[in-house]
């Protein structure tokens, strides 16, 4: 089974931080590292997932909302930023 997070990123293939800095986003409970860069200890997307008792942006249907633009990854260009996001959507279109 791929991991994904709750925002659709697959842990092993759309993560640099994978195994490197990070167990994977759910393992952790959102304590991810770069979390520091927002003045944050938890990630903003999972904290707001669980806050609403959902386990995935999928269930909210707001996905891509503000708080995923306002956790780019500023080292990202435009494009690659637009590539993420449609990424994610596509696998968190696969859950049911």
């Amino acid at each position: 089974m791929k991991r994904q997070s709750i925002c659709g990123v697959i842990c092993a293939t759309d993560c640099k931080a994978y195994q490197v800095e990070c167990d994977g986003c759910n393992e952790l409970e959102g304590r991810v590292s770069w979390a520091v860069y927002y003045d944050q200890t938890h990630c903003p997307i999972y904290i707001c997932a669980r806050e609403k008792g959902i386990s995935s942006c999928a269930y909210c249907g707001q996905a891509p909302c503000q708080l995923w633009l306002d956790t780019r990854d500023p080292s990202a260009s435009d494009e690659d930023f637009e590539r993420d996001i449609l990424n994610r959507l596509k696998n968190l279109s696969t859950i049911s």
